[in-house]
């Protein structure tokens, strides 16, 4: 007995309160570092650099890595219109995302646009300049890894508005360089150019009546800077990155990497979702690029593009690929962002004469809805339930035990029997004087309470055996060694026993279940077998007097302060977040 007593008060332990907040911190905190950690380092798990590809081509050449990031559209928290929990969010998973790319070592960094949300309404040259050094203090990088800029809509403006800042090319090109312009990178030709610019140029061209053949570019302008490219003698591939997508047709498919629908052609006060079909077939022919690169979109597009020939040179390429790379910040648009890596060797270290110079690979952060549908929403129920479960569980035990407490029971033998006469067949042993309950009320044990004694050597009638007698355990001689206030049970005053005696103080016992359940306005049972025993489980509504007792009632605390059931929820609920809360914090403020 005493091993199973051990064995309880072990098991007891264990499921103890404070071993159940305590494994519930634990799991909190567990939760938010996977969370708000370890799904990026996951999500990343795959993406690795495509330089196997390249390794093919017989090159003994080290490629040279460049990260593709579009559209991080860093919201300012000076501008009307932006939270600050939406702004915390963003940068929040800005500064993470950031955190964990740079990991991958790049050699260099190409941004296709749309760097700051609201760029093109700053009309202060200190505003700007604290965007700027905003931006760089989200997106820190080292000098051995330089960044190139490409302009986007949101960056410069697009189309006339008076809403739109006349400063903001001017600021642009001050803190993050040319709007146009050509890098050399592994024996090839990175051109970037003003897309915005180029849509506008294009409206003054279009409206003037006059083809790319007949147009005289503007100074400095993109269109002049196409040009000048192609005038250039090189052979080295050219690669073109654009923030605006060229024109295509609306119903060519994006590939099964984008999550959803296609680029389809539209314009608005500030927008437009691609280039114009000229302007497209005018980029095309005069550059004849390799691949090319734009943003813009959100989602991911991978397409193809047909060359005009010139017949010089039957193996000259007819075709050209587009991507369109994720954004890299989260959006209504897309479940999880994404950016691109591209690898690059030069292009006379080739051997193979089917072999590429540059490969690409397609890579995606962690998506924030399914972080929360699948994780926190899911941990947040199971942890409601436990509370829950705890403090009922918790309540019912203490009600019970509270119930009995005022009873003191106790085993000890009697000096001398007590007084009676002598031919009595049934003798009651005597209890402690300090016991609440009478004699009768005290069943430790059938053995304790009663001894059966012959007096008499004369054989007794089976009619006179006490087993057969209708003689009642609850006597009303102890009547004042009860406490009724201490039972749940009220006496009845009518009952009538077998023998046809009139008891008045014996006692009634409480109703079943079916019957405290009967004044319930609505219930619902259900029956089912488990674990080879038929079982019944009922829902049904709560009385209001339940209700209170829910909200308001309960243990009174050392305090004198009465603690409900939903208070306990609270402060438990608190007691568990806390943890949890502080390492989120963490997080955010030591690893990123």
């Amino acid at each position: 007995m005493s091993f199973i007593h051990e064995r309880r008060t072990r098991n007891s332990r264990l499921l103890s309160r404070n071993t159940i907040i305590t494994l519930l911190r634990f799991f909190w905190v567990v939760v938010v570092i996977w969370c708000e950690f370890g799904v990026f380092f996951y999500s990343l798990s795959d993406c690795k650099w495509p330089d196997k590809e390249l390794k093919q081509t017989g090159s003994s050449e080290k490629p040279t890595r460049v990260l593709l990031i579009s559209d991080p559209q860093l919201p300012n928290p000076s501008r009307s219109g932006t939270s600050w929990f939406d702004y915390g969010t963003s940068t929040r998973y800005l500064r993470k995302g950031w955190s964990v790319v740079t990991r991958l070592h790049p050699h260099a960094v190409v941004w296709l646009g749309d760097l700051l949300a609201s760029g093109r309404y700053i009309t202060s040259d200190d505003e700007y300049e604290d965007y700027v050094d905003e931006f760089h203090r989200i997106f820190p990088s080292h000098k051995s890894m330089p960044s190139y800029f490409i302009p986007g809509n949101t960056d410069l403006g697009l189309g006339e508005s008076s809403s739109f800042s006349k400063n903001a090319r001017k600021y642009f090109t001050q803190y993050f360089g040319p709007l146009n312009q050509e890098v050399t990178l592994a024996g090839h030709r990175f051109v970037l150019i003003d897309a915005p610019g180029l849509v506008d140029e294009d409206y003054r061209r279009h409206g003037m009546g006059k083809q790319y053949e007949t147009w005289t570019p503007a100074a400095g302008g993109p269109i002049e800077f196409i040009t000048s490219i192609a005038f250039k003698a090189s052979p080295a591939p050219i690669i073109l990155f654009s923030h605006i997508p060229l024109s295509r047709s609306t119903t060519t498919s994006c590939g099964p990497l984008r999550e959803k629908g296609s680029i389809r052609a539209s314009a608005g006060p500030g927008y437009q979702n691609m280039l114009g079909k000229q302007t497209t077939k005018f980029i095309l022919n005069t550059l004849r690029p390799a691949a090319v690169f734009s943003g813009d979109n959100r989602d991911y597009c991978n397409i193809t593009h047909p060359l005009s020939g010139t017949n010089a040179n039957i193996l000259e390429k007819t075709t050209v690929r587009e991507v369109t790379v994720k954004s890299f910040s989260p959006s209504r648009h897309i479940r999880r962002p994404g950016f691109q890596l591209l690898s690059l060797i030069p292009p006379d270290s080739v051997v193979s004469p089917d072999g590429v110079s540059f490969v690409d690979a397609h890579c995606l952060l962690p998506d924030t809805f399914r972080i929360f549908s699948s994780i926190y929403l899911p941990a947040l129920l199971l942890t409601a339930v436990a509370l829950l479960y705890l403090n009922i569980s918790l309540t019912r035990h203490r009600r019970r035990f509270s119930t009995l407490s005022p009873v003191s029971v106790t085993r000890s033998r009697p000096a001398s029997p007590p007084p009676g006469p002598e031919s009595a067949i049934w003798t009651s042993r005597s209890t402690s004087p300090t016991s609440v309950l009478p004699p009768s009320a005290r069943v430790s044990s059938a053995k304790e309470i009663f001894t059966f004694r012959a007096l008499s050597s004369t054989p007794g009638s089976p009619h006179d055996s006490p087993l057969l007698s209708p003689i009642p355990l609850f006597h009303a001689e102890h009547q004042d060694e009860m406490n009724p206030a201490q039972y749940p049970s009220q006496y009845r005053n009518d009952h009538v026993w077998p023998s046809g005696e009139d008891v008045h103080d014996a006692p009634s016992f409480l109703p079943s279940p079916s019957a405290r359940r009967s004044h319930r306005r609505w219930s619902w049972s259900w029956n089912f077998m488990f674990g080879g025993r038929r079982r019944r489980m009922t829902i049904a509504l709560p009385t209001w007097g339940e209700l209170i007792k829910l909200v308001a009632s309960g243990n009174t605390t050392s305090r004198g302060k009465r603690r409900g059931l939903v208070w306990k929820l609270v402060s438990d609920s608190v007691s568990v977040a806390l943890p949890a809360v502080v390492t989120w914090a963490l997080i955010g403020w030591l690893f990123f």
